[in-house]
């Protein structure tokens, strides 16, 4: 990383920076701990009130923050002039000591443990990669991986094959790569994790325009991502897989699939890896009446960017994540918008959801080495798993119908509050807007004006359920027709059906499907006994709700799965499959855990549960834990042969 700017740009750029990640990047580059003295000390990260977002500022005295920036200036500048080579990584006690100054808080030896590898300052994946590549050309030649997806998870996946030298094919059902960042259009389209932690540890993205980006940019990424990974010649576009088979001779899958032109195809590979994600299979509830609706009426997953939607009447069904991003562009231009509401969800306020990047944040982390590390390790910290005590139930609490505990209920006060203040005049919505489950029973959504938005004079908010579809509208339990122009459906996927409609068939010859039915589960949400040499990413009980990036859950899944994959080159054996005890019990965990957390509330009715209130999306582990249990492969939880 070489320093490009004069000493006016360093200057101006200085003037944007986190001051408490800059004392980091000066403590490491120089050594000298005088910048870990009271003087230098920030103020801990924050939440402020009504807010689940942090404030990391340090909210230092100008005069402090001047004499910081006036010694980062001399740093910056020596680094520049005298081509400076950035420090050694610190250890992990060195981080602790680091970050514990920084943060204002005490850290766990395995979050340093952990965060020296989501900023590349520690390479993971030697721990697999040194086996792998002493294994024998021969065995790795012959090694094949079929991936089915290439969203993110696959993508991922993919990175670290290609790094391994290890042979590998994905299949994609669509005609680009980037799974539901390509599927999904609608308007104002986003992502709810701060972009520089949604991102993978090893492709860091130093140009995000905004702190939290849009759909666009996030497809972007993951199309360079394909290109700088040097993966896309192992792509195949428009390769629907249909089936898979497991042969116990051979100890091979046949996986088979549709190309672009209907040709149904096969491949073999020895190992197979479903990467088919959860919220790329749109669903519509079967309304009575719904074939005889004369108007438009599509899901919000295939978004009719072909109909103008200015001066329609304009229905939106369900008030979950899409809607709540959708709504407010969409109310802009229609005549009149009608949100049909099941439940309601718990909305957060952020700050810093529309904010652009600063330009000096832009020019740090492109310049300043080691700028871009801090930064994202600070980030994890602040919005990680700083909420998990409020998912998690006290038994002793009195008012479980409302919320796990004592901190979880002041949450819900202050998002309370923040709904009467925002709905303005209109309190007459605030009971319809207040869910009658503890914060966190479901992801909260990040406030786009939501609640702005409801407030309008040609927006109504309807709690009633529907009866029916007519051919001009919706008709209500209460018998009261509406008439829409168009209809859009914001009724989310088919999330517990994880592999559907693929028939997965393994080596007693059994569909997986039928086995699993209602209630999908898979050891660490990744392997099923039956179905020797196949792995799920983000599969049965994955999913995060309290915080977090769902892509450093995958790396984890990811870094297990080449664990496993070393695993059968060290021992040169074809086949592994987890122990059918392991796998129970693992589950039964699961469910022991998830019981007493937010979103296996009685009170939550989610698309996390199925039918039986069984929670089959969630993992029950804070991210640190996961990451834990992720981290190190025990060989004697696998058959091998």
């Amino acid at each position: 990383m070489e320093i490009i700017a004069d000493d006016e740009q360093i200057k101006r750029s200085l003037l944007d920076l986190n001051i408490p990640t800059l004392l980091m990047v000066m403590t490491h580059y120089s050594g000298d701990d005088r910048w870990m003295t009271e003087r230098y000390r920030p103020k801990p990260i924050y939440v402020p009130e009504g807010e689940l977002f942090p404030d990391d500022s340090g909210d230092y005295d100008e005069v402090v923050a001047n004499e910081i920036r006036e010694s980062a200036f001399e740093l910056i500048q020596k680094i520049r002039d005298s081509k400076l080579p950035p420090p050694p990584p610190p250890s992990s006690e060195r981080l602790r000591k680091m970050m514990e100054f920084s943060v204002g808080e005490p850290l766990e030896p395995d979050f340093c443990n952990m965060l020296l590898e989501e900023t590349n300052f520690l390479d993971r994946d030697l721990s697999w990669l040194s086996t792998i590549s002493s294994s024998g050309e021969s065995f790795r030649k012959d090694f094949h991986v079929v991936i089915v997806g290439a969203g993110m998870s696959g993508i991922c996946n993919a990175a670290k094959l290609k790094r391994a030298e290890i042979n590998f094919t994905i299949l994609e059902k669509n005609d680009a790569v980037g799974g539901t960042w390509y599927e999904n259009t609608y308007p104002d389209c986003g992502v709810d994790t701060p972009n520089h932690f949604y991102s993978f540890s090893f492709m860091r993205n130093a140009n995000w325009s905004g702190y939290y980006s849009k759909r666009d940019e996030l497809y972007e990424y993951f199309e360079r991502c394909t290109d700088e990974l040097d993966i896309r010649e192992h792509v195949k576009l428009q390769c629907e897989v249909v089936g898979m088979s497991f042969d116990a001779k051979t100890k091979k899958w046949t996986v088979n699939y549709r190309d672009r032109n209907g040709e149904s195809l096969s491949l073999a590979g020895n190992l197979v890896v479903s990467a088919v994600g959860q919220l790329n299979r749109p669903v519509v509830p079967e309304f009575e009446g719904l074939d005889s609706y004369a108007g438009n009426a599509f899901h919000s997953a295939r978004w009719r960017h072909d109909l103008d939607l200015t001066g329609k009447r304009v229905a939106v069904i369900g008030t979950g994540c899409t809607a709540v991003q959708l709504l407010p562009k969409t109310a802009e231009k229609a005549d009149h918008l009608t949100v049909f509401q099941r439940t309601p969800h718990w909305i957060t306020p952020s700050r810093d959801y529309y904010r652009s990047v600063e330009d000096g944040i832009k020019w740090a982390l492109n310049n300043v080495p080691t700028y871009a590390e801090w930064h994202r390790a600070r980030m994890i910290f602040g919005f990680m798993d700083r909420n998990w005590s409020a998912v998690v139930e006290d038994p002793d609490w009195k008012h479980k119908d409302r919320a796990m505990n004592e901190q979880n209920d002041l949450i819900r006060e202050s998002f309370t509050t923040y709904i009467s203040s925002q709905l303005g005049e209109r309190q007459d919505l605030v009971s319809k807007c207040i869910p009658d489950f503890p914060v966190y029973g479901k992801r909260p959504v990040i406030d786009n004006d939501w609640y702005q938005t409801l407030a309008r004079d040609d927006v109504s908010l309807i709690d009633e359920p529907i009866r029916r579809f007519t051919e001009t509208g919706i008709e209500t339990e209460k018998g009261v027709i509406h008439d829409f122009d168009v209809v859009i459906f914001a009724t989310g996927f088919n999330t517990n059906r994880f592999l559907w409609p693929m028939e997965v068939l393994g080596a007693d010859g059994k569909d997986l499907g039928n086995i699993w039915g209602e209630t999908p589960e898979a050891y660490k949400g990744m392997l099923v006994p039956g179905y020797p040499n196949l792995f799920c990413l983000y599969g049965p009980n994955t999913n995060i709700v309290h915080g977090g990036s769902i892509i450093y859950n995958t790396e984890c899944q990811v870094h297990y799965l080449m664990q496993c994959i070393a695993l059968m080159f060290d021992k040169q054996v074809k086949e592994l499959e987890v122990h059918r005890e392991t796998n129970e019990k693992y589950n039964a965990e699961v469910q022991e855990l998830s019981r007493s957390l937010a979103w296996g509330h009685p009170g939550v009715q989610s698309w996390y549960k199925n039918s039986q209130g069984i929670v089959v999306n969630n993992s029950p582990f804070s991210n640190l834990e996961y990451w834990s249990r992720t981290h190190d492969i025990d060989p004697d939880f696998y058959n091998l042969s």
